[in-house]
């Protein structure tokens, strides 16, 4: 311990003196080791989230932006130090002009980096998304131009405080300008959207780094900005842990597996503690309903639809939309084995698993794959599965890729005709290594696809007949032609009368898609 003790010391002098010689000769100021060590703790932040963003997967689109805002802020840090270092150090023979420029560049790209990052959380419609990039390639491609010809930066010399003075030439000024457009927009796409009650960690992050390249604008000597922003981009990548890691919807998997073993023995109690549980079973009714979607998405060229009924307080079916940043539209019906509870665990364990891999995979049976080899060992476990039909459809190209797996398959209505989308696989959960192959269905304007769980053909009426495939051919033919919320009316409406008084005893999800005319 001795030895080690007087080894610490020694070397600590030694560096205290070498520390010492290196600042008397070369006149390095206290700026000059604060500002450098400010850039070095940004830059490693920024790596740092980076190295996240690549363990989390950056084909999501909200990764892959986040992924691109580090990458600026590292390149901003990054030659910033280099460019510190020779402008105080003229004899080693680097060119600060030429790293300067890159430190431009990099601050200029926080600006439309940052607004990708928050507009994955809130998308703009597809017509201004395009204007936005379109200006942001433009803009880009001429800040390139000048990055090759030297010719962002000028007289880039010494500072008085150990920093580095310069000029920027008038077009690369007028080109920056941007930089604080697109942070404009992307604060406006918070506050629209009140996002400091649902994604706060994001809202605080953006506002740092706005602030913080606003100071630096102003006065780029005050070196605490640089620390700023290193806590605003901490703050965002928390944001992006907190939405894949801690996911709504594992939390909820994890709330009602305890309320399953709670339940157990409290239902047998008294009648007060009975009515607690089915208070919280319309309480768990709620939470799942949340699950669905809420809003119905908007595309060029297809108009979409759907509605999902429990039979119990809770249930297996779901569906979901994902719209692509290309503009096709994903849509997925489930039907988990079981009722109740069980079924509803499940559920939102595969819902969860498609929204995590819907970006992952461009084909439709390779997704079912992937999410087959994540459910089956819970499923087989618990003697579950899982019927799935995955569709997308290009509103362009008027094509829908579909995907099976033991799911009714989906109806097509063109010109007054009906007829079935032969699509096959065995349920998710029934087979660990079970392949599944998407097709592709030419659609032409007017073509509506219908897509029903098993609850919708088995209704079952009080003299035990099944309202069956025929009947819902029958409805579907007959008005086809409408509009996707009168499609699904018009079909619920026809169960209900088969139905009459009898207690539905299975879930029904029904969701229809149409394509219309450009």
């Amino acid at each position: 311990m001795l030895v080690i003790l007087a080894f610490y010391l020694n070397g600590s002098l030694l560096y205290s003196h070498y520390l010492a010689r290196f600042n008397e000769h070369f006149a390095m100021t206290p700026f000059f080791w604060i500002a450098q060590s400010a850039n070095a703790l940004t830059l490693i932040v920024a790596l740092a989230a980076l190295l996240v963003v690549v363990w989390l997967g950056p084909r999501r689109w909200t990764n892959l932006s986040f992924a691109l805002f580090l990458i600026a802020l590292s390149v901003w840090m990054g030659f910033s130090i280099v460019a510190r270092l020779l402008v105080n150090l003229p004899q080693l023979g680097g060119d600060p002009a030429a790293m300067m420029n890159w430190v431009a560049l990099g601050f200029a790209m926080l600006g439309v980096t940052l607004f990708w990052f928050v507009e994955s959380f809130y998308p703009l419609g597809p017509r201004w998304r395009l204007a936005a990039n379109l200006l942001a390639l433009v803009v880009y491609a001429l800040f390139g131009v000048l990055l090759v010809n030297n010719a962002i930066v000028t007289d880039v010399r010494r500072g008085n405080d150990g920093g580095i003075d310069f000029g920027i030439t008038l077009f690369a000024s007028a080109l920056s300008a941007f930089h604080y457009l697109y942070e404009g927009i992307a604060l406006a796409l918070l506050v629209r959207h009140a996002a400091w009650r649902q994604h706060r960690p994001l809202f605080i992050g953006a506002v740092i780094v706005t602030a913080t390249t606003i100071a630096a604008l102003l006065s780029p000597a005050i070196a605490i900005q640089t620390y700023t922003i290193a806590i605003g981009a901490l703050f965002m990548a928390y944001e992006v842990l907190k939405q894949q890691l801690f996911n709504p919807l594992v939390q909820l998997n994890q709330h009602l597996e305890a309320e399953v073993e709670r339940r157990t023995t409290e239902l047998t109690q008294s009648l007060a503690a009975q009515e607690r549980v089915r208070s919280e079973l319309a309480a768990a009714r709620t939470i799942q309903l949340s699950l669905l979607p809420h809003t119905t998405p908007v595309l060029p060229n297809i108009q979409v639809a759907g509605s999902s009924l429990p039979a119990k307080e809770v249930g297996g079916d779901f569906f979901a939309y994902h719209t692509f940043a290309d503009g096709r539209l994903g849509v997925a019906v489930g039907d988990v084995s079981g009722k109740g509870i069980p079924a509803a665990l499940l559920m939102a364990l595969a819902l969860n698993t498609f929204e995590t891999l819907v970006d992952t995979y461009a084909d439709q049976g390779d997704l079912l794959e992937a999410c087959n080899i994540s459910l089956a060992p819970r499923m087989m476990q618990s003697r579950q599965n899982a019927a799935f039909l995955s569709i997308v459809l290009d509103g362009r190209t008027y094509e829908a890729q579909v995907a099976n797996a033991g799911l009714v398959a989906p109806l097509l209505w063109r010109a007054g005709q009906v007829r079935f989308i032969e699509s096959f696989g065995l349920p998710l959960g029934a087979m660990p290594g079970a392949n599944y192959t998407a097709q592709s269905v030419p659609l032409q304007p007017g073509d509506c696809l219908l897509l029903v769980s098993d609850g919708i053909v088995e209704a079952m009426n009080d003299q035990h007949q099944l309202w069956g495939f025929e009947q819902l051919e029958r409805v579907f033919q007959s008005v086809g032609h409408q509009e996707p919320a009168a499609i699904i009316d018009a079909v619920l409406q026809a169960v209900r009368a088969f139905v009459g008084t009898m207690p539905a005893h299975d879930d029904m999800t029904i969701v229809v898609l149409q394509v219309c005319a450009a």
